[in-house]
């Protein structure tokens, strides 16, 4: 991925080069500012607020998932042809960063909009890029044995690799390699460990050992024990949520910032870009306002999710949301977490699985299947879809259907 990444922008920056001195960002006075941004509230914050002096638009494709989407050659040479290049910076795009360092021999601005807001679930760190998901800790070391490759964290469905040394003299017959899941007491060999090295697919958090044994098959040395934690960024973990824009109430915040960064670049606009941001903040009161009530006012308020996307309502309103998929639809489920949605289904009775355009998701469609569920669609306002661009749909419109969707799903 790595290699990938360097020759791709390797071989843009030598196509920019050519376009650099003419149809780069514009300098001086001018009347509409050229911005192109990522997730769909975003795009709608900065219309409704800039008005008749921006033209801006989302690299997304409609229904693209924010998570995994990776922009081509073609849209990353669009991008440099902008006044200003506009990212949440919470740790949604995780292509921005690396857009960030090849725009900024252009003159073109780019800014992480939200970089400054708290997250739920984070500890201290920057978010402003992707968290680095495999970091080498120490080595584990009991005097015999050493382990290598440990990492802070891994996603469900990641492959863990362990790779042991020894510094014993005695000849090891057998390396065998033990695990066990952190609830579990009883530890199963892993039959197919080729000798020093462990590698598996890794669901729940996983406690691993490695025993030796002699050609008479006596014990030689046994290793510590090795936790390799699943982290799959649940706002428990020390990970930040980064669906902020789904709560109307950060969401003034980040159409603050918005108006901010316009009213630095054009400040002969002030005053219109406030008024047009008061507006917008009344309309995002209102959201909270009908969120809370619905929420408060539900028979009950756990729903099954196909993503964790949905954690502020939680934090703010009281939502129980069950997630099939991680914080990113990638982070898929191990097998008991399944079965614990199934049977948590089944203990309230819940007769909704809720979907999302942008996300396909089979689990989700099993899970439906296996309790006798019906469908239902949120927005998660990552992107939107051709029908919602045909409707002139906006956040406001999309967050008035999300209402209707939880007032169905959370009364049935």
């Amino acid at each position: 991925m790595i290699k990938r990444m360097i020759i791709f922008s390797s071989l843009l920056l030598l196509f920019l080069a050519g376009c650099q001195s003419t149809e780069g960002g514009q300098d001086g006075d001018q009347e509409q500012l050229e911005i192109s941004t990522t997730i769909f509230a975003l795009e709608d914050f900065i219309s409704k607020i800039g008005g008749e002096y921006v033209d801006v638009e989302s690299i997304y494709p409609p229904n693209a998932d924010a998570h995994t989407y990776e922009p081509s050659s073609r849209e990353m040479v669009d991008l440099a042809k902008k006044d200003l290049f506009i990212y949440s910076g919470v740790g949604m795009e995780p292509f921005a960063s690396k857009a960030e360092d090849i725009l900024e021999n252009e003159n073109v601005e780019v800014s992480a909009i939200g970089e400054d807001i708290p997250l739920r679930g984070e500890a201290d760190h920057d978010h402003g890029e992707e968290e680095e998901h495999y970091q080498e800790e120490e080595a584990e070391d009991n005097g015999d044995i050493i382990i290598d490759g440990i990492n802070d964290h891994y996603h469900s469905g990641d492959t863990a690799s362990l790779e042991a040394e020894t510094t014993i003299d005695e000849d090891v017959a057998e390396w065998n390699w033990y695990f066990r899941t952190a609830d579990s007491e009883d530890w199963e060999l892993d039959e197919d460990a080729d000798n020093s090295a462990f590698e598996t697919q890794i669901n729940d958090t996983l406690e691993v050992k490695l025993e030796l044994k002699d050609a008479d098959g006596e014990v030689i040395t046994e290793s510590g024990i090795v936790e390799l934690l699943v982290d799959n960024h649940d706002g428990e973990s020390g990970i930040g949520d980064p669906h902020v824009f789904l709560d109307p109430i950060i969401s003034i915040q980040l159409a603050e910032n918005i108006t901010n960064l316009l009213i630095e670049k054009m400040p002969e606009h002030e005053a219109y870009f406030t008024e047009n941001f008061e507006e917008l903040k009344g309309q995002l009161e209102q959201v909270d306002q009908e969120l809370a009530q619905t929420i408060e006012n539900a028979d009950h308020p756990q729903v099954i999710v196909s993503h964790a996307a949905y954690g502020y309502w939680e934090e703010r309103y009281g939502l129980e949301q069950i997630s099939i998929h991680g914080l990113s639809s990638s982070q898929e489920p191990s097998q008991s977490a399944l079965v614990d949605i199934v049977d948590t289904a089944r203990e309230y009775d819940l007769k909704y699985v809720v979907f999302e355009r942008n996300i396909s998701s089979r689990i989700s469609e099993i899970i439906q299947d296996e309790i006798g569920a019906e469908s239902a669609v949120l927005s998660n306002m990552e992107t939107i879809t051709e029908e919602d661009i045909e409707n002139d749909e906006d956040y406001f419109s999309l967050m008035q259907k999300n209402i209707e969707t939880l007032e169905t799903v959370l009364n049935d």
